[in-house]
């Protein structure tokens, strides 16, 4: 059995001893040391978790045949929206080793997803959908607040060779981009906590990882919005119940997504752990050190819990819970907002919970958080969320991430759904790279350059397009509450779960350097399923033209129930999506046949005994212990209930399966995102 490394406090020490500040501290971790290399065959602009995926997946793609350097500007990791993921995004950091007895110490658990759709016209009334997320014999879903990911991300980028460097900036000014062998000039400018001169990168390809702000890619092309409304966001960060006894929606629990649907928009609750206010050395020794526990596979019950390893580090922990609207921005608003509050995202976010006696009644389960992320940052807004950027490739560069494009934060896609350019990204860069180096002269080198990433501004385009009919979808079935149990959600996670030939369950939720990108690209949320668009494009057509204040009629609404259902049965005939879909969902049968009445589903988590944790756990009899307490739990409380049950030759053999190493099918090439 493996043994623990041993608890150490090297970055803390050091950072003491020579009164290093957070910039210096991490750029000191880098191979190539603190200073800014002369050249480089990648210069990334960004340091965020698209930026850094890049980086890490391009690094494990073929280990030592691209130089890589991160530039990011800020001094450290710092605070950014987006923290729910989805499985491919788990099976990713599965692929590094990094698998949930480690990082359910510093991640929250996610298990799926639950929607409660609120009735505009009846207020108590609603209806709901909810999906589990994958057992913990094989995977555990995430929540993740940024700045601890994104500092994970840094120490392991930096392990595999890639240097990453904060506190430094790329001037876009002054930047000249060629295409080729080595003739961008990529401009440093003077470091804002070091003090050092602005400097010159020789590199071949910059990647733009500068997310919305588009630093590159806007100044290729102007970012095009998507036809009809857009959408708002505000939100804030409030503390973390542990009694959800007083939640006002049947089947709650806080270890899914949750999500409350209404005709102008929703609202997330997100339940995630906090490790802001921790010196950013005592993190990293921390990280290190469940870094070292995965390299060494230290079982889960070997490690110390979340609690312990904040006292062992000196770090600060605790649980939140982030919640916010993303609303349409064609809501009429009252014209005298003043009696909501001060600012404008705490006048629309008070608006909402007043207007809704249901979310009133859930916000007071809840305390909002001053100033969590520093001063400031109490409330929040973003306007006008959707866009894509039309060019994400060129000679000497390329996009990723939110500089592709964005559409809304409903079901999760900034990161694991985008996660898919930055992954797409890395492989064709090795594959360019290595062409250009075979060509005769600097036109023909550009030439094989602009082949190997044809594919990528195709995909790009695409994926864009069809995650704004997706969104667009779930926001016109949202206004009415019969819709989204029915259609919406229902395609949303049959096609995304049982994509035809793409399902995880049959590849014992493994993928790997070769297989991992395919699956990524032709998964898209199942929004590139035939039947999905099918359902999705007739029910915009159909609902779309009608004014948002006015109800859907019965007539409307039983029209597109019917043309989902017709579709639906054509699909389950057609033998395309075989799933334990009665275990997965809680109103469907396994033929997907819909019941108000059928409300079982399989149980993947339960919440510690500990009344003062009460964290949710994945079950698995691997853990007898709370990740987040260190209480023990029975094997009684650590085991799945599979609901309808299973025969017990099914149940070893899913266990035999969670215990599979990757397996590795015939692998789909990238012509696939055709």
């Amino acid at each position: 059995m493996a043994t623990s490394p041993v608890i150490k406090h090297t970055f803390a020490e050091r950072a003491a001893v020579d009164n290093l500040n957070d910039a210096a501290i991490l750029n000191s971790n880098n191979a190539a040391g603190s200073d800014v290399p002369s050249n480089a065959d990648v210069v990334v602009a960004g340091g965020g978790i698209h930026g850094l995926i890049y980086a890490i997946h391009a690094a494990g793609y073929k280990p030592g045949n691209l130089n890589i350097s991160v530039i990011e500007k800020n001094s450290k990791p710092g605070y950014k929206i987006g923290e729910s993921t989805l499985p491919l995004f788990s099976l990713w950091l599965k692929m590094f080793g990094l698998t949930a007895e480690y990082l359910l110490r510093i991640f929250g658990l996610k298990d799926g997803m639950i929607f409660y759709f609120l009735d505009r016209e009846n207020s108590g009334n609603y209806t709901d959908f909810a999906s589990n997320g994958t057992p913990g014999l094989f995977l555990s879903g995430f929540q993740l607040e940024r700045p601890i990911s994104e500092l994970l991300f840094t120490l392991l980028a930096q392990r595999k060779g890639v240097n990453v460097y904060h506190g430094k900036e790329v001037d876009f000014k002054s930047t000249e981009v060629y295409g080729g062998v080595k003739n961008n000039k990529i401009e440093i400018a003077a470091g804002k906590f070091d003090n050092k001169p602005a400097t010159t990168i020789d590199s071949s390809l910059l990647v733009d990882a500068t997310g919305r702000f588009r630093q590159l890619a806007s100044r290729k092309a102007s970012l095009q919005r998507f036809e009809g409304y857009n959408c708002d966001a505000f939100w804030g960060y409030f503390t973390c119940p542990k009694d959800e006894s007083k939640i006002p929606f049947r089947f709650y629990e806080g270890s899914s997504t949750n999500h409350m649907c209404f005709p102008e928009g929703w609202a997330w609750i997100i339940r995630l752990q906090s490790w802001e206010g921790s010196p950013v050395a005592n993190l990293m020794d921390m990280i290190t050190y469940l870094l070292d526990c995965a390299e060494a596979g230290v079982p889960g019950d070997e490690i110390p819990s979340s609690e312990e390893l904040a006292k062992k580090f000196g770090c600060k922990f605790r649980w939140i819970t982030s919640i916010g609207f993303a609303i349409r921005n064609d809501v009429k608003y009252p014209e005298d907002m003043s009696a909501y509050g001060t600012r404008e995202a705490e006048r629309k976010f008070n608006y909402f919970v007043q207007k809704y006696d249901l979310i009133k009644k859930f916000m007071s389960n809840f305390e909002l958080i001053p100033d969590l992320y520093g001063p400031g940052t109490t409330w929040f807004i973003r306007k006008s969320l959707a866009y894509q950027s039309p060019v994400v490739s060129g000679p000497g560069w390329l996009a990723i991430g939110d500089a592709c494009g964005f559409t809304n934060p409903l079901l999760s896609p900034g990161i694991t759904v985008t996660m898919s350019t930055s992954t797409l990204a890395a492989e064709l860069t090795h594959q360019a790279l290595d062409e250009a180096k075979k060509a005769e002269d600097a036109a023909a080198a550009e030439l094989a350059i602009r082949k190997s990433l044809a594919p990528y501004d195709e995909f790009s385009q695409r994926l864009m397009l069809v995650l704004g009919v997706m969104n667009r979808f779930h926001y016109e079935c949202f206004r009415d509450p019969r819709l989204g149990p029915q259609v919406s959600c229902m395609w949303q996670f049959v096609a995304g779960i049982g994509t035809p030939g793409w399902q995880l369950i049959r590849q014992n939720y493994n993928l790997t350097f070769e297989t991992f990108v395919p699956h990524i690209i032709n998964w898209a949320w199942g929004s590139m399923v035939e039947e999905y668009g099918l359902v999705a494009n007739e029910a915009i057509k159909l609902l779309a033209p009608i004014p948002l204040e006015e109800d859907l009629s019965d007539a409307v609404v039983h029209e597109l129930i019917e043309i989902s259902n017709r579709v639906k049965k054509a699909a389950v005939e057609s033998d395309r999506f075989n799933f334990r879909w009665n275990g997965l969902f809680r109103h469907y049968d396994i033929l997907l046949n819909y019941s108000e009445e059928k409300t079982y589903k399989d149980q993947f988590v339960r919440q510690c005994k500990n009344p003062e944790c009460a964290s949710w756990l994945a079950l698995t009899p691997k853990w007898k212990k709370c990740y987040s307490c260190g209480t023990e739990r029975s094997e009684e409380d650590a085991a799945i209930v599979w609901n309808p049950p299973l025969p017990a030759e099914e149940v070893k053999a899913l266990v035999r399966a969670a215990d599979n190493k990757p397996n590795r099918p015939v692998v789909v090439g990238i012509e696939a995102v055709a």
